[in-house]
């Protein structure tokens, strides 16, 4: 206790803490793994994306941001009412990179529509190992499936050599192994 006395910053503090693999109740306890699952609705589940120029236009919306280096960006599917999108923040909170996504994308819609395009809010799933993660990802690809939506156009899967890899943190390899 009186080595913790002697800290004179936050900093050294949670350095003293040990990083988890895993989300913990442990309020001090700090987590490398931030991927998430993500779910958003439009606006009184409007078919929205049933519009292809609506569903390409979202798509090009999320590279772009995840080009910018907003978020890695692990997977997705644009369903005709809903998204469905498998992220790891950059520096940004998850909500920030939601705003990213539905902000940007109904930036860009308004000129050709007007009115509101998503529901507030959105759900999210912290993603807690691989296991997780290798689930949501075969979730979001199936998808399209459950809805009878065959040889559907707007899903991770027709851009798999775009997308970002597990995060590291996940695998519990050394980033050389991986």
């Amino acid at each position: 206790m009186f080595f913790l006395a002697l800290l004179t910053s936050l900093d050294e503090l949670s350095a003293l803490v040990p990083a988890l693999a895993y989300p913990s109740r442990d309020p001090n306890a700090r987590c490398v793994i931030n991927t998430y699952a993500i779910t958003t609705i439009t606006f009184q589940r409007r078919s929205l994306f049933h519009r292809t120029a609506n569903a390409e236009l979202l798509i090009t919306t999320m590279f772009s941001y995840r080009n910018q280096g907003r978020f890695l960006l692990h997977a997705f599917v644009v369903m005709p009412e809903h998204l469905h999108v498998v992220l790891t923040p950059g520096s940004q909170t998850v909500e920030r990179c939601v705003q990213f996504i539905k902000g940007g994308f109904s930036f860009s819609v308004r000129k050709q529509f007007a009115g509101e395009v998503w529901q507030p809010g959105f759900h999210e799933h912290r993603i807690r190992d691989a296991e997780d993660f290798r689930n949501q990802i075969d979730y979001v690809a199936g998808n399209p499936g459950r809805r009878r939506l065959i040889d559907y156009p707007f899903v991770h899967t027709n851009y798999l050599g775009l997308l970002d890899a597990i995060p590291q943190a996940m695998t519990g390899l050394p980033a050389s192994l991986e």
